[in-house]
């Protein structure tokens, strides 16, 4: 077994402390936090997080001291998910646990406009959407602003996701009309059949 320790995540102090009291909630000992990647049926990658017994610790596992916990990540996963940022926070836009890639994630090219009002949503979306809805291998494309209204497409992990209108709804139409305020409606225009 490797005692290789690397810097696999970065998590916050408020991600650590959420999972050190989520591990101490299950009164089962000691655990360890092992990262899996499943391959979804879009092509997307979306990693796992689940709790193990230290001593579940696989041949060839990198390990990150986290302090409270140790995580365990086999190769497969480390290539991945290497500097990815965990956060915990209950009133950002997806709420609770919240990861951003470097390395995997949906490239969505942020078109720059002409016009003000669609820049500033664009801006919106590449700043404070974009980056949320990676963590679960999705993106938003802003398509057209006509008047007070935005016309987008979902993708990656969103396209045909059943969720796909709630996350419209409470998360992406709700942020871009709080930041851009002369936005009265966003439509979405994927296909999620």
């Amino acid at each position: 077994m490797s005692d290789e320790k690397t810097e696999i995540l970065q998590m916050t102090n408020a991600a650590v402390d959420k999972i050190a009291e989520l591990i101490a909630s299950r009164k089962a000992g000691p655990m360890a936090v092992r990262v899996t990647l499943h391959q979804a049926a879009n092509g997307t990658v979306q990693s796992e997080f689940k709790f193990v017994k230290p001593e579940e610790r696989s041949e060839g596992d990198s390990v990150q001291d986290m302090g409270p916990f140790m995580i365990y990540a086999d190769a497969d996963a480390v290539e991945i998910i290497t500097g990815a940022v965990v956060d915990f926070n209950e009133s950002q836009y997806a709420g609770g646990f919240n990861i951003q890639y470097p390395n995997y994630g949906p490239k969505v090219e942020a078109k720059k406009w002409d016009d003000p009002l669609a820049q500033q949503v664009q801006d919106t979306i590449t700043v404070k959407i974009n980056p949320a809805l990676a963590g679960h291998g999705g993106w938003v494309k802003l398509l057209d602003v006509k008047d007070d209204t935005a016309y987008i497409e979902m993708g990656g992990g969103c396209h045909g996701c059943a969720l796909s209108q709630m996350t419209l709804k409470t998360g992406i139409e709700r942020i871009i009309k709080e930041e851009v305020s002369a936005i009265a409606a966003v439509f979405d225009r994927t296909d999620h059949a």
